[in-house]
């Protein structure tokens, strides 16, 4: 805390007035200017670890935070007079092109700011062939081919065969799920009138709008956890979902089973890190 006060001095001429100012001591985090995390793999993290001292004689509370494709942890915390912590700091970007952004410490005292920066880039993973074709199957049959997906990096990938072609598609679905999953306001009234007669008859009765509003949360959280993976009635694809070693490949199964004598297509997006 600063403290401000006036030493006065009169004499029969003149009156003096002595300001008085003491600055409290303040915590004090070092942290550097920036922070650049150079080229890294699109859809990958890649991560920095910081070491930041208290330089101060006192404690310090701080609480950390950034924007996206950039996160860090832990986000808040206490770090005592001379003390030290590791802060990791982690770049996951979803786009390739250069990033930039700001990583923000407040100590309720002042705001430090560290620019962050990087480049994400593709590598050399990618599929085979970028179509298939089954041969002709009977009905209630099932006929199937092969195809690869070929990691040339020098990390290890992670591949899913998507139903939609990007994350924000994604959401948009998701969105309109849990939408339809909140229900009108007609269903908790009745539920509400029901649960009132219940009282009435026997004394008691369970929260039934807890108990709803309880199940529509569960739901709804379902939806949001849903990883969006291919699936599909005619083509199935194995496996859905895995990792690929450096110079290394994964072998992928796609099935055919007609339900009728129809000629079929469908298309599978494959979100590779990196």
């Amino acid at each position: 805390q600063d403290y401000v006060h006036e030493l006065v001095c009169i004499t029969a001429r003149e009156r003096i007035v002595v300001p008085i100012r003491a600055i409290g001591a303040k915590a004090i985090l070092d942290f550097p200017d920036q922070l650049d995390f150079s080229k890294c793999p699109v859809k990958y993290s890649s991560q920095k670890t910081l070491v930041v001292r208290n330089v101060s004689h006192r404690a310090a509370r701080y609480q950390l935070s950034t924007q996206s494709p950039f996160f860090v942890v832990p986000a808040t915390g206490t770090l005592g007079a001379g003390d030290s912590m590791r802060v990791t700091v982690g770049f996951h970007p979803l786009t390739t092109g250069d990033h930039s952004g700001w990583l923000c410490c407040n100590t309720g005292e002042e705001s430090i700011h560290t620019k962050l920066h990087g480049e994400a880039v593709d590598l050399n993973i990618g599929l085979s062939t970028n179509s298939v074709e089954v041969e002709k199957t009977f009905i209630t049959m099932s006929n199937h081919t092969t195809m690869f997906i070929k990691n040339r990096s020098n990390i290890t990938a992670h591949f899913q065969w998507k139903t939609f072609p990007t994350e924000e598609d994604e959401n948009e679905v998701k969105r309109r799920q849990c939408h339809l999953l909140h229900l009108p306001s007609e269903v908790w009234l009745e539920t509400l009138m029901e649960e009132k007669e219940i009282r009435k008859v026997k004394g008691f009765c369970e929260d039934r709008i807890a108990l709803l509003r309880n199940m529509v949360q569960e739901e709804v959280a379902k939806v949001q956890e849903d990883p969006m993976l291919f699936s599909n009635d005619i083509f199935f694809i194995e496996p859905v979902e895995g990792e690929i070693g450096p110079h290394c490949s994964a072998e992928i199964k796609v099935t055919f089973k007609p339900l009728e004598a129809l000629e079929y297509q469908s298309v599978a997006y494959c979100n590779i890190s990196g």
